[in-house]
């Protein structure tokens, strides 16, 4: 569980004063326990001194006494102990009746002879003679009679007879008048037989009770108020040690306890008061802290919940207060401005500040909740690729970032995805004429490091919701109709269903075109169009072509599944497909002693593959085949797409056997540097011109026009196309070479081919 500033400082204000007090109590305690043993040593002391001063003047006078007997005459005259009476009448005689000196003469046996008084009794054996001479002791302090008595012995020996001489005299009220006289200290006589108290000094109030006496004084007395008031203390003098009495004093320390309960009780009240005041101050402080911590606190709260724009009020006073609202603040701005950045980022494009395709999403879902009439452009930049590869990077980024300003001129919302692909969301729908206007500025060409880089854009329109009711439905669409004005090279294409079907037929043959080329199957198979030397009349040779008839798609034409395979980069296992077949079944023609060749057609991408065209090399290499049986049919626009590397290949392969054809002669970017560079031996004119030869004079000028080019420059001609008599008679008068058309075969399967070679008229 958390506690609060307020409640732990006020805590740790109220635990330091109450230590410091602590402290205080302690030293005063000490003090006073220190002043307690300092007066109780003190009076003790002089008990204890005046208690030795009593015993040492009486150990003084019972000697002179004792001196004085046994120098006198009566005593050294003495006779027999019979006589001993007559002495003691003598000294009792001369002390008078205030002697306060007990005199007994006493045999060996310690039996009492004579007596100066009832203390010790004539006849009777003297108790105190009998310990002395036991113990060896020539004087003592004893109880006798209930009283403390000091006691002196000697021996006697004269006039041939021997006895003990006991002197006793009572010390008790001396010893008690002595200690009032010079001490404040009062005293306790204990036979330590019995326990009896034997004479006491203390008052009477205090005698029974021992609640009021105690052993020493401890700190919980009196702090508590239960403190005695008298500190006992027994004596142990040497002179006493075979007393059987106890002597203790006691010293009266009511007053100082009285003195120390009152500074104790003016401590406590300063303690009490002193606590009030500092929590009081304390709590104005701690006030002065909290409040503002409690803002900064739900500062960073704020921050914690992303409400970073909040303010807060700072009303610190203390530096370091200050110093920590300055410190939250500043983070807040920094966490602000870090999370405006992020946020930026995260929904612009970093290269033409442009909004990224993430906002776009968010942007078109909140569109299409509102139904409202939107329309959507995708902007492609054609050949993107080609301005960063010829004019370098830095230029195409500064291409897009040019096209990027100039679309922002236009009222509405922009994004780039990826690339030159852009999408411009237009405030109003753009009419025919202004789409033009935009495609117009847009392609102005860029200038940029010193370079004018041409820019060419396509567009595909969509209208939402008309065309497109979901975000993931809107980019598909776009996908598809910009894909179609890449494609046809149309700088406009709007959406139409039959756009979109047209575009789902290609997914399926790109879908099941893979799916055949990867297993075995009998979907894909090649037929052969015979083609004849119009010369001779015979065939010379066939013409390679692929078929596909789908489970799903039905027939499938090569001019429509071919064109899909090169984009979606499957040309190259079509061709080795092919390569296969065709070989294979011309290594069958060659076992059933055919010697036509077959002409084989290459894509753009076949002829720019420098790998694809040595495995052709070794297909042909493995079925036992020279490059001389195969040709090679390449049409004019794949040499247009990369001249140089398509020479560099062909010429290649020429020296290898190879034969090559240009397929479609007419159609394309026909040249005579083309022509005579190329290691080519034969054309072949496309059958647009063919097909009605025998009735159109244009196609008839075209034709002619070719042969004779074509005889320039020593070239064979195969005529494509032909579907009657009539256009076979004027190909072989004006001097075409080969010719093929449905006039003389359709495409034919190998078996079907066998057994037309066997029938035909232009059989060999």
């Amino acid at each position: 569980m958390h506690t609060g500033l307020r409640q732990s400082l006020t805590r740790l204000i109220a635990i330091g004063a109450t230590i410091a007090t602590l402290f205080v109590f302690i030293a005063l305690w000490t003090s006073f326990s220190t002043l307690i043993k300092s007066h109780l040593d003190k009076e003790v002391f002089i008990a204890e001194s005046a208690l030795e001063k009593v015993i040492t003047e009486q150990k003084r006078l019972l000697s002179t006494t004792l001196d004085a007997l046994t120098g006198s005459e009566a005593l050294n005259n003495l006779k027999t102990l019979s006589d001993a009476s007559s002495f003691i009448n003598s000294f009792n005689r001369e002390r008078g009746s205030s002697n306060i000196v007990h005199l007994a003469i006493v045999n060996l046996d310690h039996v009492v002879n004579a007596s100066s008084s009832p203390l010790f009794k004539a006849g009777k054996q003297a108790k105190q003679s009998v310990a002395m001479a036991a113990m060896g002791l020539t004087q003592t302090i004893a109880m006798v009679n209930g009283k403390l008595t000091y006691l002196r012995f000697k021996t006697i020996q004269s006039n041939g007879i021997r006895y003990y001489l006991l002197i006793a005299r009572h010390i008790q009220d001396d010893v008690i008048q002595s200690v009032e006289s010079f001490s404040n200290a009062y005293i306790n006589i204990i036979d330590s037989n019995t326990g009896a108290v034997l004479a006491s000094t203390l008052p009477e109030h205090i005698k029974g009770s021992r609640q009021s006496i105690a052993s020493q004084i401890r700190w919980h007395d009196i702090t508590f108020l239960d403190t005695a008031e008298y500190i006992e203390h027994t004596v142990s003098l040497e002179s006493l040690s075979i007393a059987p009495v106890k002597i203790t004093f006691f010293v009266d320390v009511a007053a100082q306890v009285e003195s120390f309960r009152s500074i104790q009780l003016t401590l406590f009240s300063l303690y009490i008061l002193g606590l009030f005041t500092i929590t009081l101050f304390a709590l104005i402080w701690i006030r002065r802290v909290t409040i503002p911590m409690n803002s900064v606190i739900g500062a960073i709260n704020n921050i914690a919940s992303g409400r970073y724009k909040n303010t807060f009020e700072k009303t610190g006073n203390f530096h370091e207060v200050v110093a920590l609202e300055k410190a939250v603040d500043g983070m807040q701005k920094s966490i602000s401005q870090r999370e405006d950045s992020i946020r930026y980022q995260a929904q612009h494009d970093d290269l033409t500040g442009l909004f990224n395709r993430n906002y776009l999403e968010r942007y078109f879902v909140e569109q299409m909740r509102e139904p409202k009439w939107v329309q959507v452009i995708a902007i492609t930049v054609i050949g993107f690729r080609t301005i960063n590869d010829l004019y370098g990077y830095s230029n195409g980024d500064n291409t897009l970032k040019t096209l990027a300003r100039r679309l922002l001129r236009w009222p509405g919302t922009s994004a780039r995805l990826a690339g030159g692909e852009v999408i411009y969301v237009t405030d109003e729908p753009l009419n025919d004429n202004q789409l033009e206007t935009l495609k117009h500025i847009l392609e102005q060409p860029v200038e940029s490091n010193l370079i004018t880089i041409p820019v060419k854009v396509a567009m595909a329109v969509l209208s939402c919701p008309e065309d497109a009711h979901t975000t993931e439905e809107l980019f598909r669409k776009l996908n598809i109709v910009s894909d179609k004005a890449i494609r046809t090279g149309a700088w406009s294409v709007h959406y139409s269903a039959e756009l979109e079907a047209n575009y789902n037929r290609r997914l399926s043959i790109t879908t099941e075109l893979k799916r055949a080329l990867a297993t075995q199957q009998d979907e894909l198979s090649m037929v052969y169009q015979p083609k004849i030397d119009l010369r001779s009349m015979k065939v010379c040779s066939m013409e390679a072509l692929i078929r596909w008839n789908n489970s799903k798609l039905g027939h499938v034409a090569p001019d429509e599944f071919i064109a899909i395979a090169e984009q979606a980069g499957l040309i190259e296992q079509v061709t080795k497909w092919v390569m296969r077949q065709t070989i294979s079944d011309l290594a069958y023609f060659r076992e059933q002693y055919y010697d036509f060749t077959i002409a084989m057609n290459l894509s753009t991408q076949d002829i720019q593959n420098k790998a694809l065209l040595n495995e052709l090399v070794a297909f042909l290499t493995e079925k036992g085949l020279s490059p001389a049986s195969l040709q090679l049919e390449i049409t004019e626009s794949d040499l247009v797409s990369d001249a140089t590397l398509a020479v560099e290949n062909l010429s290649s392969l020429r020296a290898l056997g190879f034969r090559f054809a240009i397929d479609d002669f007419g159609t394309g970017y026909s040249s005579l540097a083309y022509l005579k560079n190329l290691p080519v031996e034969s054309i072949k004119i496309d059958k647009s011109f063919i097909l009605a030869l025998a009735t159109q004079d244009n196609d008839q000028q075209i034709v002619h026009t070719i042969l004779s080019l074509a005889s320039i420059f020593d070239l064979r001609v195969v005529a494509e196309g032909v579907e009657d008599e009539e256009s076979l008679r004027i190909l072989k008068e004006w001097g075409c070479d080969e010719a093929q058309g449905y006039f003389i075969s359709r495409p034919l399967k190998r078996e079907d081919l066998e057994v037309w070679l066997l029938n035909s008229p232009f059989k060999k």
